[in-house]
């Protein structure tokens, strides 16, 4: 893990609701509203980012809160290698679970979900999207007491899943040096 800069809790949530605006859990009554969201939180406006942020993470905010306030936020690069993967956790959440088998490791969703692509279909269709370069990979959000982890993905969990399944499992080269940008907090 590669630190790049220092960043406040605004940044981390700006950046994390870029990386959602298109997932199937933002869902604007008008598809336009998604580009007007977009622009909001490219905006560089405070007022306008805090709005978008606001209306993308409205349904993830439970897990918003109840990240400490005191956490140290950066943007780092993980390299995708497979000692680095190997240390990323999911949330203990029950789709995980079963992806993971109760380990809840990326590496063994993404071993299992190669196995059997139905095990679940949101990461299936990621790794798709991953394959033709259409994933946005901004917002990816690690958690980390030290910066050489292990870590726990907060967000971007299904992302990390499908760039291991590409990179470890089936060797596609589809990531400029290797490396993701990412942010990463460290408690």
């Amino acid at each position: 893990m590669k630190l790049i800069e220092k960043i406040d809790r605004h940044e981390v949530l700006r950046r994390w609701a870029v990386g959602e605006v298109y997932s199937q859990f933002f869902n604007p009554v008008y598809e336009s509203s998604r580009q007007d969201t977009l622009a909001m939180l490219l905006s560089g406006n405070k007022y306008l980012e805090k709005e978008g942020i606001e209306s993308v993470l409205e349904l993830k905010q439970g897990l918003v809160d109840s990240i400490s306030l005191y956490i140290n936020w950066y943007r780092a690069y993980l390299e995708i290698n497979k000692s680095d993967l190997d240390m990323v956790y999911t949330l203990q959440l029950p789709g995980w679970e079963r992806n993971t088998e109760g380990s809840y490791l990326i590496s063994d969703a993404a071993r299992n979900i190669q196995k059997v692509p139905y095990l679940d279909s949101r990461v299936t269709g990621i790794y798709r999207a991953l394959k033709n370069k259409e994933v946005k990979l901004e917002g990816i959000t690690l958690l980390a007491v030290d910066k050489v982890g292990p870590y726990v993905a907060v967000e971007g969990t299904g992302r990390l899943t499908s760039i291991y399944i590409a990179q470890q499992l089936d060797h596609l080269d589809l990531l400029d040096n290797n490396q993701v940008e990412i942010t990463l907090g460290l408690y």
